[in-house]
């Protein structure tokens, strides 16, 4: 009897333990719950013998949910099956939607017809404006400060060198900044303490909705807004990354290394200038010939 209750107690521990919810940190996938039916998991990806996600689904590593989350190698092959891969989010479209899933640019703001939705304008305005007239930046009724409403969605450090240039240019700067302003017709606005920020070289609207005729509609034409930014490989990335070598390896010390890519600029859009030919960077700067 005594032996009976022993094996019984240790069943029902063991059962409990199963039972009990992992510790995974912030922003872990789920376990032990079914996929939906929107969901399609590869064929390859075990779920244990209910049907539902586990550790294994995803990972490759054995016994992976033994190993404490600290001492596990995110580097391993078998980390995520079938990896690695470039980005985690392309291992999250093994099984969900990447169509689902995609966010809505914002800034696509006109359609086939010319005509936009004033819903869209509302992310970042109080209320729609007409595109029409002209406002001063209190009239324009943001959510929030111009310097800060653009990290709701981008990050702070977007590409390289972005932080160095939020900073108050000083008066042989701003006059040529003005004397730019004057030459092309557009304007680089600074934010209430007189500090570059995204918009000074940024357009945030799409060409077209404030006419091109206007200061605050002129900007770089053509490229595809829907397809971004985009650049192409160039010779001189072997020159750069050997620029660079050293300084990273001393920046970086024990960390993953980090490599570096110098590609040029094929297409380009929301932009006040051109930075592929230089006369964004020219606005501002001077630069010895």
């Amino acid at each position: 009897m005594h032996y009976v209750l022993v094996f019984a107690l240790l069943f029902v521990s063991i059962a409990a333990a199963a039972l009990r919810p992992v510790d995974l940190p912030p922003m872990h996938h789920p376990v032990n719950i079914k996929p939906s039916k929107a969901v399609n998991v590869p064929k390859d990806f075990p779920l244990n013998h209910r049907g539902e996600i586990v550790c294994e689904t995803c990972h490759g590593i054995e016994a992976i949910e033994d190993i404490p989350f600290d001492e596990v190698d995110k580097y391993a092959p078998g980390f995520l099956r079938e990896g690695p891969y470039a980005k985690s989010t392309a291992f999250c479209y093994r099984c969900h939607e990447e169509k689902a899933y995609r966010r809505q640019n914002i800034h696509d703001l006109l359609d086939a017809q010319g005509n936009y939705d004033e819903k869209s304008c509302e992310y970042c305005h109080q209320k729609a404006l007409d595109p029409e007239k002209e406002y001063t930046r209190e009239q324009l009724k943001l959510r929030l400060p111009p310097e800060t409403i653009c990290l709701g969605c981008h990050l702070k450090t977007p590409h390289l060198n972005a932080l160095n240039h939020l900073l108050k240019p000083g008066k042989k700067m701003r006059r040529h900044m003005q004397a730019a302003e004057r030459k092309f017709s557009i304007i680089l606005p600074l934010d209430e303490q007189g500090r570059i920020m995204c918009v000074t070289c940024h357009a945030p609207h799409e060409r077209g909705l404030i006419g091109v005729n206007k200061p605050a509609g002129n900007q770089v034409a053509g490229g595809d807004l829907k397809e971004g930014v985009v650049y192409e490989d160039h010779p001189w990335n072997a020159v750069y990354r050997a620029d660079k070598q050293a300084r990273l390896a001393k920046l970086q010390g024990n960390a993953t290394p980090v490599t570096l890519h110098y590609r040029r600029l094929r297409s380009e859009v929301l932009l006040r200038l051109s930075a592929k030919d230089g006369s964004l960077c020219l606005a501002c700067h001077e630069f010895d010939r």
